[in-house]
């Protein structure tokens, strides 16, 4: 099912900030999310490892969710959180969670070399529910107490870490990836749908930010 429902928060298509560009990564992850959850339902149903299409999100969901968006959270944003409030459980939480993830890709990636299709759909169902839910905790609990803690200036420090990291890793070039695999499996690509994915909330795209140039 699609993930850019109604009951999503609007962005501030306005305004860059340290979560904003988190919100808009969100959408992104959700519109993988949504590859992987058909991916795996036909897997099922037809008993068949569709390895190329696997291939590709396993791929994208490495270099962008983790790469690009994790990447932010940990060495970014989570580390600022912690400066600000020692000890500062959420963000724990949230690193447990990533690692958790990483398991279930690693056991997607060993399920589709080994043609193990009941493995796949396995590891790729137990990785969509907890994604989700992970994602659902920082939109809701996470991020709006992170707004509440960071000032101006730490928020423009943020920024200018991200565009650092962009830099050395672009993630603009995977939004094609994504767009790739939505078509594929029927969904509404990225550029088709500014509600769920402003491209300028992630890499600066028309609107000059430069955060993934």
């Amino acid at each position: 099912m699609p993930s850019c429902h109604a009951h999503l928060p609007p962005l501030d298509l306005e305004r860059l900030s340290a979560v904003s560009v988190l919100h808009g990564e969100h959408r992104i992850i959700l519109r993988l999310l949504d590859c992987l959850d058909l991916m795996a339902e036909r897997a099922a149903k037809a008993h068949a490892m569709p390895v190329l299409e696997a291939r590709d999100v396993i791929a994208v969901l490495r270099g962008f969710a983790d790469e690009c968006h994790h990447a932010k959270e940990e060495r970014i944003l989570f580390p600022a959180l912690e400066r600000l409030a020692p000890g500062f459980g959420p963000v724990q939480v949230m690193r447990h969670e990533h690692d958790l993830g990483r398991d279930h890709v690693r056991g997607m990636a060993i399920a589709v070399d080994a043609v193990d299709v009941a493995g796949f759909v396995q590891d790729a169902q137990a990785f969509s529910g907890l994604l989700r839910q992970h994602i659902d905790k920082e939109n809701e609990v996470l991020f709006p107490m992170a707004q509440a803690m960071l000032s101006a200036e730490d928020d423009a420090a943020i920024l200018n870490a991200y565009r650092e990291a962009g830099r050395e890793r672009p993630c603009g070039p995977l939004l094609a990836r994504v767009d790739s695999l939505a078509g594929t499996y029927g969904f509404a690509s990225i550029g088709e749908s500014p509600e769920c994915t402003p491209r300028h909330a992630l890499c600066g795209c028309g609107s000059g930010s430069g955060i993934c140039r």
